[in-house]
């Protein structure tokens, strides 16, 4: 739980009481790779990704879900479509790899966030990486060639690149593993050729 509360004070004190509050109503736990959440069976949580990996994933027909963005350490997500609801809304919560969680009842996160300005404030600074990096998520598709795609992640999602693996980037930029190792191969070659 240490490791929620140091990323917390990286960007301000954080007040004993808040501090409490949220050491006595959140819970760690560690997860072997599994689908999360589901759209039919949501999750009422607020989670903090501590180590792992997560995906918000658009669910298809035959299950193989399409991934919206990744979720890398020191960033979050909801079980559930939004703090502020049950509903599982159209996606899944899928954690492609071993991944600990500090978990927070969506309850207990909005009264936090009530009581608490500093809960407040880091949940809107939590929001904002969210939105920033869905952006560069989105950017990613905006790429025509798969090279500038794999380019354009490895150089504004450094994150995705170190937090995963070969399959999970080509299920990610929604092309097979072999599209992918010649676009590796490509990128490396034109970074080398302008050195």
């Amino acid at each position: 739980m240490e490791r929620f509360f140091t990323f917390w004070s990286h960007y301000m004190d954080i007040p004993p009481d808040a501090r409490e509050y949220i050491f006595d109503h959140a819970r760690i736990n560690r997860y072997r790779p599994k689908v999360f959440s589901y759209p039919d069976d949501p999750k009422p949580y607020w989670c903090f990704v501590l180590d792992g990996l997560a995906a918000n994933v658009y669910d298809t027909v035959n299950r193989h879900g399409i991934i919206r963005y990744l979720i890398t350490p020191n960033a979050h997500f909801t079980g559930t479509e939004h703090p502020f609801t049950k509903k599982g809304g159209d996606i899944y919560i899928e954690l492609l790899k071993p991944t600990t969680l500090f978990m927070l009842r969506n309850n207990f996160a909005l009264e936090a966030q009530q009581r608490f300005p500093a809960v407040s404030e880091l949940f809107h600074i939590l929001k904002q990486h969210q939105i920033n990096n869905l952006r560069k998520h989105l950017q990613v598709f905006q790429q025509r060639r798969i090279v500038d795609k794999y380019r354009y992640m490895a150089e504004q999602l450094p994150d995705v690149i170190k937090h995963t693996n070969n399959r999970q980037q080509a299920r990610f930029l929604q092309i097979s593993e072999s599209s992918l190792y010649e676009a590796k191969k490509s990128y490396l070659f034109e970074s080398l050729r302008h050195k």
